[in-house]
């Protein structure tokens, strides 16, 4: 009998990690969406290699052509077949999904919830809505305190298990760099309205003396290069494996998003030393003591952040970033589940 069958989008690398460190401790069974994605920030950022549980995949391409009527049939194909404890589903986004909890008794469903009360509405049809779909849910697992937000806004009345992220980043070992301001800023995601890009070329194009550095591509990639001063570095798309590098060579991370369900990027930033500046609609945002190891910010006072960051206030936040331990995070994360 399986503990947990985790049905979920894709073999995201940062997913797989999680779930193959829960393998060394339950019976888990994965159900895969799909095995890829359109819109994915490298191509290393999908991986079905070295995975060490059981998994099916219900479609061999992208999830955006999937058929989901007969996803469901190999659903309801899959689940007659085997027993367990508990299933959870990563969301409420797919009929899929929908399908699972309303054919599964109530007390096996569980959901790993990764959205935050940020960007989630919570009242008029879309709010009803997600009431029904949480009424056939008994546990949550809630990424943080703006997920659990949400959920007391939706009237959850099951239990809430909070994880701590959303999965767990590569972690190669590394010798820590000795660093020193050069006003290097660096911003990995998609170049598209939601991550406000545009913001920050307008804030850098007025800081001549600063560099931004923007890793990955998108629908406003062509826009912005277009607009954008000779300080601020367009490099397109980077794998996983030499991010490092960028990491290294540059003083702080940048993520205004005006919606981020969580940011795993913040924790793979902290993780290699940098401090790192976001927007309070982060869900990684609680990871952060202002002042301390990076600012959440209002983006309207983004310019100012910036500006105001010198030698001495950069030693203080590279110091406050030692104290951070993601690999405590992420035993804890997965502690929730046992």
């Amino acid at each position: 009998m399986y503990d947990y069958v985790i049905v979920t989008h894709i073999p995201a690398f940062y997913k797989v990690n999680l779930y193959n460190e829960l393998s060394k401790k339950l019976n888990i069974l994965v159900v895969f969406i799909a095995s890829n994605t359109a819109e994915k920030r490298a191509d290393d950022f999908i991986t079905l290699q070295n995975v060490k549980f059981k998994y099916e995949l219900l479609f061999d391409g992208n999830f955006q052509d999937r058929d989901v009527k007969e996803n469901i049939f190999k659903l309801r194909g899959i689940f007659k077949d085997i027993q367990y404890k508990k299933i959870v589903v990563s969301g409420w986004d797919l009929k899929e999904f929908w399908y699972l909890v309303i054919t599964n008794s109530k007390s096996k469903n569980c959901l790993a919830l990764e959205s935050t009360i940020k960007e989630s509405k919570t009242d008029g049809i879309r709010g009803f809505i997600k009431k029904i779909f949480l009424s056939r849910i008994s546990t949550v697992y809630a990424s943080g305190k703006l997920h659990q937000e949400l959920l007391d806004a939706l009237c959850f009345k099951g239990e809430v298990k909070i994880t701590k992220g959303v999965g767990i980043i590569n972690k190669p070992s590394f010798e820590p760099i000795k660093k020193e301001y050069k006003k290097r800023f660096l911003f990995i995601g998609r170049i598209s309205k939601e991550k406000n890009i545009e913001l920050l070329v307008d804030v850098f194009n007025q800081l001549p003396e600063h560099t931004l550095t923007v890793i990955g591509t998108g629908s406003l990639e062509k826009e912005l290069k277009n607009k954008a001063n000779s300080n601020i570095i367009f490099l397109g798309q980077v794998n996983n494996t030499e991010l490092q590098d960028y990491f290294n060579k540059n003083d702080i991370f940048i993520l205004p998003s005006l919606s981020e369900s969580w940011g795993l990027v913040i924790e793979e930033a902290l993780y290699f030393g940098l401090p790192v500046l976001i927007s309070d609609n982060c869900g990684a945002s609680e990871l952060i003591e202002n002042g301390k190891n990076g600012y959440i910010v209002n983006t309207e006072n983004l310019y100012n952040i910036i500006n105001q960051i010198d030698d001495k206030l950069y030693k203080t936040l590279l110091d406050g970033v030692k104290n951070v331990s993601i690999d405590k995070k992420d035993i804890l994360q997965i502690e929730v589940y046992l």
